[in-house]
């Protein structure tokens, strides 16, 4: 049964992989220089060479725009700590579990479950911030009469769609699932 969840974890982790590599891959795509921000030094600033009350209020008057986006978010830089996080914990996890099913000692198996939970807890964070960001997207459209109607393939200001087919989505979070179910029933002893 450990070998079972074993694989389980891995298959769950291999198209989770699959995931991020198409994320990527398509947010890469999706990045174009914004004609509409200048590239180089504001005239302001080349104007004179003491800061001005703007710039002294304003203290990141060079920053890209995700980057002001990130600022302003509730909690600043959650969205890239679960993006991290999950797939790390994931690997560490895997690590715990392996120990589990070499040595057959509970405590690995006991970590290697509350690993797998703190995994969890990140991937759905990482996916409801990721709804909550399209959603946003779609809502700043221009065209957009209601939150969550425009027209298809319209895609938000900045903030690239979520770009997962939901099939895999659900085969990632089934696989997780069984995964949390089986480590649970062998660290319960069932």
């Amino acid at each position: 049964m450990a070998v079972a969840a074993l694989l389980l974890w891995l298959c769950t982790a291999t198209i989770g992989s699959y995931l991020l590599v198409t994320a990527v891959r398509a947010g890469n795509r999706g990045r174009e220089a914004d004609p509409a921000e200048p590239v180089g030094v504001p005239a302001a600033a080349t104007a004179s060479s003491a800061p001005t009350r703007a710039a002294a209020r304003n203290k990141d008057i060079f920053a890209p725009q995700s980057l002001r986006q990130a600022q302003s978010e509730p909690i600043g830089g959650l969205r890239d700590l679960a993006e991290f996080s999950h797939p790390a914990l994931a690997m560490i996890g895997i690590g715990f579990w392996l120990g589990y099913v070499v040595s057959r000692d509970r405590l690995f198996a006991v970590i290697g479950l509350g690993v797998l939970l703190g995994t969890i807890c990140a991937g759905v964070s990482w996916y409801l911030m990721n709804k909550r960001d399209a959603r946003r997207a779609v809502a700043t459209e221009p065209g957009a009469t209601e939150p969550g109607h425009t027209e298809p393939g319209a895609a938000g200001s900045g903030t690239p769609q979520l770009t997962a087919s939901p099939r895999v989505l659900i085969l990632h979070g089934a696989g997780a699932t069984l995964t949390l179910l089986i480590a649970v029933l062998i660290v319960a002893r069932v």
